[in-house]
């Protein structure tokens, strides 16, 4: 199941007026919009057949066909689910308020994340962690936390891993891959150009570059050669990486949870090796 309503709802910053203006319509009248023909929908939405043709091709799928199948399967195994807006704060919220919200928004955004991952991707990304010589891990401002949080994770295995502060030393040791290796790189929005940047020069080396980014079509995710897609809640002004950060993490601990599922015996050796005991325990 391709998830339509989410790819849909997570790609509409992405999208032309028309289009997003098509995707705000199917969201938020799911099972009506599923009925629909391609000229009745465009009538609804005050386009074109051709403008819903392009926003099919736009969240990936070949034509209408296809994405009102995908449409109607969503729908039926969902319901409203997946039909829901995003948490803003107005000025007026108290904290009872906020609490209530920013849990129900990363609740919400982990749900999401679960529906969009592909699990023969996180598979063949684990395959990759285990087999690379060294791991790379890029990402500036929130996503740097993420991958700072990768670093850790890995470093209690064993597991050779890199990971710079600064952007220019980021490119540097993206220039210095080699095809053993395998980058992971952070990026909500894919269109960060520091890392689009190291993305294409460890391309140029022919290292294998998995990119943790959210699922509308960006420069990131089109370089990359595996994608792990997260959602996300983010508020209309983006007041900080919130559910991003969040959706981030998950994918982390998925990935390292694989691992080291894969590598059992020889993790928990390292477990015990690296455990720092402490007073009192």
């Amino acid at each position: 199941m391709k998830n339509v309503l989410l790819r849909l709802r997570e790609a509409q910053r992405a999208m032309s007026t028309t289009e997003a203006s098509i995707a705000q319509y199917i969201c938020a009248h799911p099972q009506e919009a599923a009925q629909l023909t391609v000229r009745e929908l465009a009538d609804k939405t005050y386009s074109s057949p051709s403008s819903v043709v392009r926003l099919c091709r736009f969240v990936g799928f070949d034509g209408y066909k296809k994405f009102r199948q995908e449409l109607l399967l969503d729908v039926h195994m969902l319901g409203e689910t997946n039909c829901h807006e995003e948490i803003e704060l107005d000025g007026t919220a108290t904290v009872s308020e906020i609490i209530e919200s920013i849990t129900k928004q990363n609740i919400q955004c982990l749900e999401d994340t679960r529906c969009l991952l592909d699990v023969e991707a996180v598979t063949t990304c684990v395959e990759l962690l285990r087999k690379a010589r060294t791991i790379l891990l890029f990402g500036i401002g929130a996503s740097l936390c993420v991958a700072r949080d990768a670093y850790l994770k890995f470093l209690r295995v064993d597991k050779p891993c890199i990971i710079n502060d600064d952007w220019h030393s980021q490119l540097l040791q993206a220039r210095n891959a080699v095809k053993e290796d395998v980058g992971i790189v952070f990026s909500y929005s894919g269109q960060t150009a520091e890392m689009i940047e190291c993305i294409k020069a460890m391309k140029e080396n022919g290292t294998p570059v998995i990119a943790i980014t959210r699922s509308a079509p960006s420069p990131a995710a089109k370089l990359a050669d595996y994608r792990l897609h997260t959602a996300t809640n983010e508020l209309t002004f983006r007041i900080g990486a919130l559910s991003s950060r969040i959706a981030q993490l998950n994918v982390v601990d998925i990935l390292y949870a694989g691992f080291v599922n894969a590598e059992y015996d020889y993790c928990m050796k390292r477990f015990v090796r690296t455990h720092i005991f402490k007073e009192g325990q």
